[in-house]
């Protein structure tokens, strides 16, 4: 691709990269790759555990949830189903050649960033606003004549962006937003059907400026994935790293078809509009959240304003651990206590 240049304000460019395969896997070389993908804590910290962990309602629930999982991120599961040991994604792919580094301009914004933060004042890389575009290519997907989204990933948004200050009245200082977009690329009726699941992914992360690093793995403070598919509706991972109780929160979204047999539970609807899996890893427990036709808003007859809303407490967003259908004692993740 012809590159689109850099400027001082925003050092975004084209990347252009060939890999040998999008597959991600433990190796001799890197032995901790999977641990780093977006699904590693959660995958393996819902398994029940204790009393809970020969009971067959919660251990097909699990087994629900990972293979819907299985389905967005690409994952080849292990020999026990509680692990993978293989994931094809565009987040976790982005997240691995950031971190691995070797990528010039990918490079080249993370110290830009760095740079920024040394200086206190604010600073952007974006590819969107500098026109540039970032595109990988699977060598041996094309080779073997998959289909194109199979083998060709383009990415719309790469961006890190430091900001000194948040808005006024919040505690926000300090802090480095990223945000990674994937969509999927147009192809005509007759070969759809032939595609990868995964339509899109719209990635955003928050770090700690003080403790952003130009080079390797940045922990963030808080996650999110959102991940939409042609014919499984989408699902919506919220992480926590940050506060005593750390979360996981699951979101499944999906009303045309049974993602978790919630009748196991009591449920009559098994496709509700609002589904909520969290883990916390403080407490190493799981809990299941669901309501239908319930707005995450309604309106507050206790406040002066005729259009002021509060949330609505019977929303699967905002019910509390007794309002919980399901619930059990959890694997959970050493490396989230």
């Amino acid at each position: 691709m012809e590159s689109t240049g850099s400027s001082a304000f925003n050092p975004a460019t084209n990347v252009d990269l060939v890999f040998s395969t999008f597959d991600l896997t433990n190796t001799e070389q890197a032995p901790d790759t999977l641990s780093f993908t977006r699904f590693s804590d959660f995958y393996q910290g819902i398994q029940p555990t204790g009393d809970n962990a020969d009971n067959e309602d919660h251990l097909a629930t699990v087994e629900e949830i990972r293979r819907h999982i299985d389905i967005f991120i690409g994952a080849q599961p292990d020999d026990t189903g509680q692990d993978y040991t293989r994931v094809r994604n565009p987040l976790d792919l982005m997240n691995q050649v950031i971190s691995v580094g070797g990528i010039t301009n990918f490079d080249e914004g993370r110290r830009y960033i760095r740079d920024r933060i040394a200086l206190s004042q604010a600073g952007n890389y974006n590819t969107r606003s500098a026109g540039a575009r970032i595109r990988f290519t699977d060598q041996a997907a094309s080779f073997s004549l998959q289909p194109l989204n199979d083998y060709e990933w383009n990415y719309q948004t790469l961006d890190w962006r430091y900001l000194p200050e948040g808005p006024e009245g919040s505690e926000l200082t300090e802090k480095v937003y990223r945000t990674i977009q994937y969509v999927a690329r147009s192809v005509n009726d007759d070969v759809r059907e032939e595609q990868p699941e995964l339509l899109s992914v719209l990635a955003g992360s928050r770090f700690d400026a003080l403790q952003f690093v130009a080079s390797g793995y940045n922990q963030p403070e808080y996650a999110t994935a959102d991940y939409v598919s042609r014919n499984h509706g989408g699902v919506e991972l919220r992480q926590t790293f940050v506060t005593d109780a750390q979360l996981d929160t699951l979101f499944i979204k999906n009303t045309e078809q049974t993602v978790i047999d919630l009748s196991r539970y009591g449920a009559d609807n098994t496709t509700p509009d609002c589904l909520r899996v969290e883990i916390n890893y403080a407490m190493d427990t799981v809990h299941i959240y669901t309501s239908d036709g319930e707005p995450a808003r309604v309106p507050d007859d206790s406040a002066e304003e005729d259009d002021a809303t509060k949330q609505n407490p019977k929303n699967c967003v905002n019910q509390s651990e007794d309002l919980a259908i399901a619930n059990w004692s959890a694997a959970s993740a050493s490396t989230r206590k």
